[in-house]
């Protein structure tokens, strides 16, 4: 692991081994607009990551506001979409769409409860080398643009794919490799008191046993820790000062109002077979009555209910 870095107007190079090959981390100013930006580069292949959050709160949402998307442009493989005058991308391939929901699995639990800003994600391929695969860079360029960031959030995530070729695991396979591979597997994973924990798992397998996948995040967890800990290396220099979370106290004639309405209806809905439609039921006649009794409490209600269920 070691640092590299240019003048304080141009950009920033940090560099790391993973997998035997140079990640180059580049926390660049050029988008200024957004909360947080990086550039990633792994081989010949490069994406840009921008994190933006909103400056309101955004209340009576019954979810956490964060958009993830994953744009692959043509230009990035040296190719021009379709003939005559047509050369604009359209809507995000199957792949694309995969890529941004794996990002958003692996991002989503770590921001804390007490946030309700909006947040967007945008990650860009700009270089496709045909060797190394962008979703995994994707994932780590979010990660690290939103530490950064002034958004408080419980990160950072560390991702490394595990290929396995005979009895031997690869770290970011290429795609050659991936052919002859019998599991393509991706684990992120987030540090908590000294250990490393899986936060989200994404790949297909070839009648792979459990003892196989354990041993490949075995093999992964090193290099997860790697990354973990660069990142927060390069963080403690350059990120921005966190936003303040709004305190949510407690109110407990609010909560007594939402227990006695939830009380027998919640143990009904437990104990039925129909459990799901109990349940989506329930949570409708639950959104109705905070509409009608506390509409700008919706947000509280409905993280009540989840706390409660």
């Amino acid at each position: 692991m070691f640092f590299n870095s240019t003048t304080k107007n141009q950009s920033m190079e940090y560099k790391i081994k993973i997998g035997g090959k140079e990640m180059v981390f580049d926390p660049s100013n050029l988008a200024e607009q957004a909360s947080g930006a990086c550039f990633l580069k792994y081989g010949g292949t490069m994406v840009l990551s921008t994190v933006c959050v909103s400056s309101y709160e955004k209340e009576q949402t019954e979810f956490f506001p964060l958009t993830v998307e994953y744009e692959e442009r043509y230009y990035a493989s040296g190719k021009i979409k379709g003939p005559r005058y047509i050369k604009r991308e359209t809507r995000p391939s199957d792949e694309a769409i995969c890529n941004a929901r794996m990002v958003d699995r692996a991002i989503r639990p770590l921001f804390p409860k007490e946030l309700t800003r909006e947040v967007q994600v945008i990650n860009t391929v700009l270089s496709w080398d045909g060797e190394n695969d962008p979703d995994v860079l994707a994932l780590l360029a979010s990660s690290f643009s939103t530490l950064i960031s002034e958004i408080p959030w419980k990160g950072p995530v560390g991702a490394v794919r595990v290929g396995k070729i005979g009895e031997k695991f690869i770290i970011n396979p290429t795609y050659k490799e991936k052919e002859e591979s019998e599991m393509d597997v991706v684990f992120a994973g987030v540090k908590r008191n000294g250990e490393i924990l899986i936060n989200m798992i994404e790949g297909g397998f070839s009648e792979v046993d459990e003892k196989t996948i354990l041993k490949a995040f075995d093999f992964a967890k090193p290099e997860i820790e790697k990354l973990i800990d660069f990142q927060e290396k390069i963080a403690k220099e350059i990120s921005k000062e966190k936003i303040p979370l709004k305190v949510i106290g407690e109110d407990r004639v609010f909560e007594e109002e939402l227990k006695k309405f939830l009380g027998e209806r919640l143990r009904n809905a437990v104990f039925q077979k129909e459990r799901s439609e109990k349940f989506s039921k329930l949570k409708k006649e639950f959104l109705e009555f905070l509409n009608q009794k506390f509409p700008e409490r919706i947000f509280e209600g409905l993280r009540f209910f989840d706390k409660e269920v």
